[in-house]
């Protein structure tokens, strides 16, 4: 080759080089990338508050990542961070949370009509069974899970609008079971709080959500540390992983029903949890927070989890720091997340409300006080649909923010129950006095809701035991809110009353009363109600037992009855707050057979005051002959629980007057537990009570006392009390009741 020819070679090379070099540098590869990361939030119920200080060590360091994965509390806590939620304002909205509340799907029992109360104080709702042509069915578990997930939706602030899975600005996958086959489920599009809601429902606990045709339960079941899951959402190349799951208990420990079934879902869990473990590797971050005492059903020990989930990161923080990004990077990584700060709630145009398939959908419109035109009022909204509810016709009610052709549409999905509209329950009272009284009463109630749009009820209630009764009415109210109403019925019961002389049965007389009358009555809002109407009666009083006190009884009665009632209390039996007032009137217009026409008034007050733990009940009652002599079976008593606990039930008798005032103390032992609501208590009591012309123990005349002690504690069957009461006039007793009056 010339020199020529070789110098123009060489040039052209270089020029090609030259040429190819800006192209070469601007593929060549990084060496500071960062790699992909994706974090991975385990369940572990409360245990799950550690995550939140997980999330702040993150933050501080300034560590992103690319996808996340959750099971159970830790979807909640990754369904919120990924919606926008700062761990300081979950951190904020969880300390304020009343969490045992949480559990009770109710408004709370000084929230529900009046006729609700007095049918769930006498047949226990846990104890609720729907009827169809295909036999019995129950819930599907403890609680419907309805405060939780109106917990969910104010948390990601869904009175904004829809939160779906796939709006999120990063990738989110949310762990389920399917409790048909027993699949794992990973959510990753459709609403963000159902999903988060089915993740965490333990089964039996919380009812499962229904999510494309499926039953969604617990994803701890299944994959309770989903590692796997971000690994094929965005091939993360690091794995960030919390595991804050139940450690196994002790073979000593297995001791009772619900310890057996906790180990059971341990096992379960650990299985899939070590599967999921056995995928880190090497340059993978895993934290265990060392959470000790606190249990899965803390849920107010979730602060001080979240503590101990932050000195578990920071303990990591040289492995995190290798993941870290500028201070720029991060904020505007960061950005792409954060709600904006104090958005307004939208204006609403419409309220919609679903089809159902038997409550009145116009009714359940009118209670809810959203008005078209005005700016949502999500925690307005959240009341209402806790109180509609808590009527106890729906499995669920839900709203969603919706936006069509620039209006906005709230809409309302209430999920009747399945198992209604028509139900059995059931009730049940034991006691004894340890001596010779030991009566018992098996009761049940079919209750056929909804009979038309007005949401008339059709009541059939029998008891057999020591008394028994069978009663049958028809509830119709006028309106659609349900504020006037007519109510026709007729029913029978049979009661032994037992005769006493100084502190012996003489005697015990049977009483059987028929009744047949119709009321018109109005609803005073959620707290009372008033009543006025006509009762025809047939009084019968036989002796079953004993030495002859009185003649055999048999005579009809009719007349004007008239009732006002009022309650407030937030418990029916243990109440820490709230009164109660009621006054009945009955004046006979019309009678054979028996001394005469007479008339008869009786009411009581009862009050509860709770400062802390410790609780003061208070209650005042009486009654009086307004004319004439009542007949047996219309008699004033004194006696019993709550009425001079020192005397048998309905030992003082007296057809003239009498008059009762009780005081109570109590302290709280426990703290009612979630979920199960259970709670002990002490308690000391003392009664003070006046009869006028008795006629059993008539050696009790003027003043009468009674004090006492005793514990206490609420059960799915109602309240137990076991205590001693003694008294100046009598000796002193043991006694036992479990069960509803």
């Amino acid at each position: 080759m010339t020199p020529v020819r070789l110098t123009l070679a060489l040039a052209a090379c270089l020029a090609g080089a030259l040429l190819a070099l800006p192209e070469t540098r601007a593929q060549a590869p990084v060496a500071s990338a960062r790699p992909k990361v994706g974090l991975v939030l385990g369940g572990g119920g409360a245990r799950g508050g550690a995550h939140l200080g997980v999330l702040e060590v993150l933050e501080e360091l300034r560590v992103p990542f690319d996808c996340v994965a959750g099971t159970s509390m830790g979807a909640l806590a990754a369904g919120a961070y990924v919606a926008g939620v700062s761990p300081a304002e979950m951190k904020e909205t969880i300390a304020r949370t009343d969490w045992a509340g949480m559990f009770d799907d109710s408004a709370g029992r000084d929230s529900v009509s009046l006729r609700r109360k007095q049918i769930d104080d006498r047949f226990y709702s846990g104890l609720e069974f729907g009827v169809a042509k295909d036999g019995l069915s129950y819930r599907e578990g403890a609680v419907a899970g309805e405060k939780i997930k109106l917990f969910f939706n104010a948390l990601v602030r869904a009175d904004l609008g829809e939160r779906n899975i796939e709006d999120l600005p990063i990738p989110l996958t949310l762990i389920a079971t399917d409790i048909g086959n027993g699949e794992r489920v990973a959510m990753r599009s459709g609403n963000l709080t159902s999903a988060m809601r089915a993740s965490m429902s333990v089964p039996g606990a919380i009812a499962p959500v229904v999510r494309d045709g499926r039953k969604l339960v617990d994803g701890g079941l299944v994959d309770n540390v989903p590692v796997q899951e971000v690994r094929e959402r965005c091939g993360a190349e690091v794995v960030i992983a919390v595991n804050v799951g139940s450690p196994m208990l002790k073979p000593e420990q297995v001791s009772g029903v619900l310890s057996v079934v906790g180990q059971m879902v341990n096992l379960l869990t650990e299985q899939n949890v070590a599967k999921s473990l056995s995928l880190l590797g090497p340059g993978d971050i895993y934290m265990r927070p060392e959470l000790g005492s606190i249990t899965a059903a803390d849920f107010n020990r979730q602060i001080e989890a979240s503590a101990i989930g932050r000195a578990t990161a920071l303990a990591v923080a040289d492995k995190l720091r290798a993941l870290s990004v500028s201070p720029e990077e991060f904020k505007a990584w960061r950005g792409r997340v954060r709600l904006e700060p104090g958005p307004k709630p939208p204006v609403v145009h419409e309220v919609r409300v679903e089809p159902t398939r038997f409550v009145n959908p116009v009714e359940l419109r009118a209670a809810i006080r959203q008005k078209e035109g005005e700016p949502l009022d999500s925690k307005t909204l959240a009341q209402d649909l806790v109180l509609v509810y808590s009527r106890g016709d729906l499995q669920s009610l839900d709203y969603a923010v919706l936006t069509e052709r620039d209006k906005t549409i709230l809409k309302l999905t209430p999920l009747e129950k399945s198992w209604g509209p028509d139900y059995l329950r059931f009730g049940i009272n034991l006691s004894s006095d340890f001596r010779t009284e030991s009566p018992y009463n098996l009761r049940a109630l079919y209750r056929k809701t909804w009979i038309n749009a007005f949401g008339a009820e059709w009541l059939t209630a029998a008891q057999l035991g020591s008394n028994q009764g069978l009663a049958t009415e028809f509830y119709q109210p006028l309106d659609y809110r349900q504020r006037f109403f007519v109510r026709p019925f007729i029913g029978t019961k049979q009661e032994k009353i037992g005769l006493y002389f100084d502190g012996d049965r003489l005697a015990e007389y049977r009483t059987r009363e028929d009744r047949v009358g119709l009321d018109a009555g109005v609803n005073l809002d959620v707290y009372g109600q008033a009543k006025v109407g006509w009762l025809e009666r047939r009084l019968k009083a036989t002796r079953d037992t004993g030495i002859p006190q009185f003649p055999d009884l048999k005579g009809d009665v009719g007349g004007v009855s008239a009732s006002v009632a009022l309650d407030t209390q937030d418990f029916a039996f243990f109440p820490t707050k709230g009164y109660s007032a009621k006054l009945d009137y009955f004046e006979a217009l019309r009678e054979s057979n028996l001394d005469g026409k007479y008339g008869r008034v009786e009411g009581n007050l009862r009050g509860a005051w709770s400062p802390g733990d410790l609780i003061f009940l208070g209650a005042v009652e009486g009654g009086q002959a307004t004319h004439g002599r009542l007949p047996l079976g219309d008699s004033f008593a004194l006696g019993g629980l709550g009425r001079l606990s020192a005397f048998a039930p309905s030992q003082i008798i007296g057809n003239d007057a009498y008059g009762l005032v009780s005081v109570q103390a109590q302290y709280r032992l426990t703290k009612p537990m979630p979920l199960l609501g259970l709670s002990l208590l002490a308690g000391v009591s003392y009664e003070a009570g006046y009869m006028k012309n008795p006629v059993t123990e008539p050696n009790l005349t003027g003043g009468i006392n009674s004090y006492g002690v005793y514990l206490a504690s609420n059960t799915i069957f109602g309240p137990m009390y076991l205590g001693y009461a003694t008294s100046k006039d009598r000796s002193g007793r043991f006694y036992l009741f479990i069960g509803t009056p």
